[in-house]
């Protein structure tokens, strides 16, 4: 065995990771982001066509997944937890942008 299989560890599971989360373990955040900043980013950005507010959205998701760990439930999956999130915190932002600007948000929301 090389050195560099004995000193990697085993993958942990989403849900070992919530638990380390609300322990208040910030190596279990950075391993979720890891896992799954791509996803929601490429999902968040579908919605918003907006590089810098998507990456605040998917930003806000962790930071809400951070707070809420020592009360996440056991069902949805962590995934489809950060999913609806994700959706929620753009639709809200879509719904801010159309309070301030119609035009920009009715072009926001034709690209979905």
């Amino acid at each position: 065995m090389s050195p560099m299989l004995e000193t990697q560890r085993p993958l942990a599971s989403d849900a070992d990771l919530v638990q380390r989360l609300a322990q208040r373990d910030s190596t279990a955040l950075i391993e979720v982001e890891r896992r799954h900043w791509s996803s929601l980013y490429a999902q968040v950005y579908g919605m918003l066509v907006e590089s810098a507010l998507a990456e605040r959205v998917v930003r806000e998701v962790f930071t809400q997944l951070w707070f809420a760990a020592e009360r996440f439930p056991l069902r949805p999956s962590l995934w489809t937890w950060l999913r609806d999130m994700a959706k929620e915190l753009a639709r809200a932002e879509l719904a801010l942008a159309a309070s301030n600007d119609p035009e920009k948000a009715s072009s926001m929301q034709g690209s979905q």
